[in-house]
């Protein structure tokens, strides 16, 4: 193997992209997957999100609040006061954010679990201050202890001198919008005014046909602006999916073609090279399987470890395209699942294979007069 040094080096280098490539389609596969299975699956536990107008009448509220408290029809649900507004980082970053207060913490907590990404430390709702999304504290610059500053909006969206400050109490875990949690209590303290609690998060029936008639019944009572369930999100995300699913074979057979065209030529300018030598073998009674043992068990060892080298380049290249694939109010997963790595290296192994299949017959053809010829 180490005859041939600028082989290796060249071998592992187009095996090292190959198997990168790989990695990389397949973990920006899991990236996706990771804002449906555990936005969805792990975080958020609410299945509806009911929005009450603001200068309703107290009868027409009154009349959607006993829709809404039936248990039957909603098991779990937790009043909230939600408000947009412009938060701003110290180097004038801003993002639009929506601020949550739930009115009951504790019951806010079976509908949408906080925790932090590395590690899954559950991250409490207190009074310190306000506990905010991941992708807004790293828009932001934001760190646990530090401090937020909201602005308000202008008629035009633009943030206006009025701004308003609140502790970093937490950093959680979050995939899809940027929001702040606070207890309504710091949120009369930050804002100065009382919560509206305007908004409903709930668990709502599986059934359609329950989930039409609840909507029908809610905004017929003429208090309730929309009803808005996840499933519509959730499928906006798998047509995402599929189209990253096109992704991932177009990489799948850039690498293979890359694969396939490096260690075809190395093995083809290696076998050529040292017919002569593959030839003397032959007449000292190497069998055909030994002789193809003696050749390809380089290749094979060259490949792992060109394979190896991928996995941690893949690591590094698929960080680098989720975060610039990603767009705003989004982030994508950071964890690359570990059937990833197998089936990235598996595949690398696979198309090496192929190769070697294919270059069985020259290594067949080489006649045994060949070793009688001298040396140039």
């Amino acid at each position: 193997i180490f005859r041939y040094k600028r082989r290796l080096f060249m071998t592992c280098v187009g095996i090292a992209g190959c198997t990168a490539l790989l990695l990389t389609g397949l973990g920006l596969q899991n990236s996706i997957n990771d804002i449906i299975d555990v936005q969805y699956g792990e975080l958020v536990d609410y299945n509806v999100v009911i929005s009450e107008k603001d200068g309703a009448a107290e009868s027409e509220r009154a009349e959607a609040a006993a829709l809404m408290d039936d248990k039957d029809v909603l098991p779990v649900s937790v009043r909230a006061t939600e408000e947009s507004m412009i938060a701003q980082g110290a180097d004038g970053t801003e993002a639009m954010t929506t601020i949550v207060a739930p009115a009951d913490s504790l019951a806010f907590e079976d509908l949408w679990t906080f925790r932090t990404r590395e590690g899954h430390e559950a991250v409490p709702l207190t009074n310190d201050g306000a506990v905010v999304t991941e992708k807004l504290a790293s828009k932001l610059g934001l760190a646990v202890g530090g401090t937020l500053t909201f602005a308000e909006q202008d008629d035009l969206g633009n943030a206006t001198a009025k701004t308003f400050e609140v502790p970093v109490a937490g950093i959680i875990e979050n995939y899809i919008g940027d929001y702040a949690f606070m207890t309504p209590a710091t949120f009369e303290r930050v804002f100065g005014k009382e919560p509206t609690n305007l908004t409903v998060y709930a668990q709502a029936t599986n059934d359609e046909g329950q989930r039409q008639a609840l909507s029908d019944a809610l905004r017929a009572t003429g208090a309730v602006d929309t009803v808005a369930y996840n499933d519509e999100i959730i499928a906006s995300y798998k047509q995402m999916l599929r189209s990253v699913n096109m992704v991932v074979v177009v990489l799948v057979v850039a690498a293979a073609a890359l694969a396939f065209i490096v260690l075809y030529n190395l093995t083809n300018i290696n076998i050529t090279e040292r017919a002569r030598e593959i030839a003397t073998l032959k007449v000292l009674g190497f069998t055909p399987h030994e002789v193809n043992a003696y050749i390809f068990r380089e290749i094979v060892l060259l490949t792992i470890l060109g394979a190896v080298v991928g996995l941690g380049l893949g690591v590094v290249l698929e960080g680098f395209v989720v975060v610039t694939a990603e767009v705003d109010q989004v982030m994508f997963g950071r964890t690359i699942h570990w059937p990833s790595y197998v089936i990235a290296f598996a595949l690398t192994m696979v198309f090496t294979a192929i190769v070697m299949l294919v270059m069985r017959p020259k290594l067949a053809k080489i006649d045994m007069v060949e070793s009688l010829k001298s040396n140039e």
